[in-house]
């Protein structure tokens, strides 16, 4: 029987037998091209060895499900079953009316732009391939040119992509309208940063963040509000990764636009990482607002001379040789009780300022991210905050040689202004700051973070920073949550 006599039969429709359609198909489906090639082929020689004119789509579909699980994945055959099978016409709704999808006229129309032939029949090739793989049997003429228009993009870059937007009419962006009444233009990258919070890997995030936007675009209107972009985000979390993380992104979402703010408080010995977490997580957060402790002491050595107070004017690891006279400052030998006193003093002093910043954010409504030193889980900041979730993380650097090298990551980025040579003068005193409000962080159920991987410092702080939330936000009286005393968190 000859190749021509073969016909594909779906209902009261018959298509003619084309290998090239069975190749496509298995393509989609991820299967190699030689072994789709093969593939087809062989199915091809099944049917012409059996002198059976007409084959039942169902059955020729199955066949080749069969053979793709046998020989290559389950996973693939389950791709190749739940897509739009082969010889099935894609139907476009195009003014009012529907149209059969054509390769020809894609191609035809994107030639225009000055593709050779070859490229432009790839693109729509590529186009045909990733909407049956989609199953989607019809779509709107505009969420079409929005697959087209993403296809040349990949392959051409950005200007290509607005040429053939412009010779369609087309809206180059999907605009999103803010609860506000602002439109902002649609951001996968945006999503995909947000998505990520939630503990989703970047790939993952990144083709969530894609496919919704083809969603959106499928409705066939490029104004969407806000809240739309969201269903469609829980909606495929809840598909693509489960309940968990769609609850992390709502509860996210329920978070920044609550009235009741965030105060992140980030505390630890010099030298830990705790200004590039805070910035960081402020960044990652949408937490602009970010204070530091030092800044704070700063601002009060301009109002406070060192004669009335030496100790506020001292490092916090040196504050401890304040009150010692002259005579005794090689004398005395260095010991953590007495390292622990003068931090304290110091500590005391800024206290009451350092709360005041958070009780004005707190009245503002006023998200904050404050880090620094002086922030010691059952110390200081002291006041009961009300109206807000405070999350309190304690940095810590267990191997003593990464500690160090720290602080020559820190001299290149202050630019000098915090010479390395003086904090490893005073590294001795350093390390028992660092034991002593560790201590007081376990006492007091604080997480501690282990931060010699700022990366994998940055993830754990976010899932804590969730879980908190998660707490809090479900609690009649919003307050937060103490949690159990908890060891030290190793994340390298």
């Amino acid at each position: 029987m000859k190749l021509r006599d073969l016909r594909v039969v779906c209902g009261e429709e018959k298509f003619r037998f084309s290998l090239g359609e069975l190749v496509d198909a298995l393509q989609g489906a991820g299967v190699l091209t030689d072994e789709a090639i093969h593939l087809a082929r062989e199915v091809e020689k099944h049917y012409r060895n059996k002198e059976q004119g007409n084959i039942e789509l169902t059955e020729l579909v199955e066949l080749l499900a069969e053979k793709i699980e046998a020989r290559i994945a389950s996973e693939a055959a389950v791709r190749f079953r739940e897509q739009i099978p082969p010889f099935v016409p894609l139907l476009v709704e195009r003014g009012g009316g529907v149209e059969e999808f054509s390769k020809r006229e894609l191609s035809a129309s994107l030639e225009k732009l000055e593709l050779g032939f070859k490229e432009a029949y790839a693109v729509a090739k590529q186009v045909e391939q990733r909407i049956r793989t989609e199953g989607r049997e019809t779509l709107l003429q505009q969420s079409l040119a929005h697959l087209v228009a993403q296809a040349l993009e990949v392959r051409y870059g950005r200007k290509m992509r607005l040429r053939y937007e412009s010779s369609q009419g087309l809206s180059s962006d999907l605009m999103v309208i803010e609860e506000d009444g602002f439109y902002l233009p649609y951001s996968r990258g945006v999503l995909s940063r947000s998505l990520m919070l939630t503990g989703l890997g970047p790939e993952l995030s990144y083709t969530i963040a894609r496919r919704v936007e083809d969603r959106l675009w499928q409705r066939g209107d490029s104004l969407v509000e806000r809240s739309l972009v969201r269903q469609e985000v829980v909606q495929l979390l809840l598909a693509e990764a489960g309940e968990e993380f769609a609850q992390r992104y709502e509860l996210l979402q329920s978070v920044r636009h609550s009235d009741q703010p965030i105060v992140v408080l980030i505390g630890g010995a010099p030298g830990v990482g705790k200004s590039r977490l805070a910035s960081e997580l402020g960044y990652r957060l949408g937490i602009p607002r970010i204070v530091s402790s030092d800044s704070v002491r700063q601002a009060l050595r301009s109002l406070i001379s060192a004669e009335l107070s030496p100790t506020l004017h001292s490092s916090s690891y040196a504050a401890w040789r304040a009150g010692l006279l002259p005579s005794e400052q090689q004398a005395v030998r260095v010991k953590p009780k007495r390292v622990a006193r003068g931090f304290l003093a110091q500590v005391q002093q800024l206290g009451t300022a350092l709360a005041a910043i958070i009780d004005r954010n707190i009245q503002e409504a006023t998200s904050l991210v404050m880090e620094g030193v002086h922030l010691i889980p059952g110390i200081s900041p002291s006041a009961d905050f009300e109206g807000a979730t405070i999350v309190e993380i304690v940095l810590a650097v267990e191997d003593e040689e990464s500690h160090r090298n720290h602080f020559g990551l820190r001299e290149g980025q202050t630019r000098n202004r915090r010479s390395r040579e003086v904090y490893l003068d005073h590294f001795q005193e350093i390390r028992m700051l660092q034991g002593f409000i560790t201590r007081h962080a376990q006492e007091e159920g604080v997480v501690v973070i282990e931060s010699g991987d700022l990366d994998q410092a940055v993830d754990r702080a976010i899932e804590h920073i969730l879980d908190m939330l998660l707490i809090a936000y479900y609690r009649e009286d919003g307050s937060p949550v103490r949690r159990e005393p908890q060891e030290v968190a190793e994340t390298s």
